[in-house]
């Protein structure tokens, strides 16, 4: 599984690079056309890539999460005394795992809507 995540990653992130470096020319008469269509193309891959991080960081924030959960439940039927205790341990890592996520989400944006200021101009 792992293997097939970073295979993912990598081919999203190796072929933006080319397809960004290289602008679409068809039908472009001048310059601001031509820079028109590069940042346009530039906008899209720039959602797919945020969409894509803010997809494998939810996937990551969800595994990690029914990690811990099933730690805390393992720790708290092997030691019930201790159950407070890792309940408030459990939902401050949980809390973590979260804004990691959330984190992710608030690059996404910034990157969204520094791309869309580009193309207003």
């Amino acid at each position: 599984m792992k293997r097939i995540i970073t295979l993912l990653v990598v081919v999203v992130f190796l072929t933006a690079v080319p397809l960004l470096a290289s602008p679409n020319t068809e039908g472009a008469t001048n310059g601001y056309a031509q820079a028109k269509t590069t940042t346009n193309m530039s906008l899209i891959w720039a959602l797919v890539i945020g969409g894509a991080a803010i997809a494998l960081a939810a996937m990551a924030g969800a595994i990690a999460q029914s990690k811990a959960i099933v730690a805390a439940a393992d720790g708290i039927s092997r030691n019930p005394a201790m159950a407070k205790n890792l309940q408030t341990l459990l939902i401050l890592g949980l809390a973590f795992i979260e804004s990691l996520v959330i984190y992710v989400l608030l690059i996404d944006l910034i990157i969204f809507f520094v791309k869309w200021g580009d193309i207003i101009k």
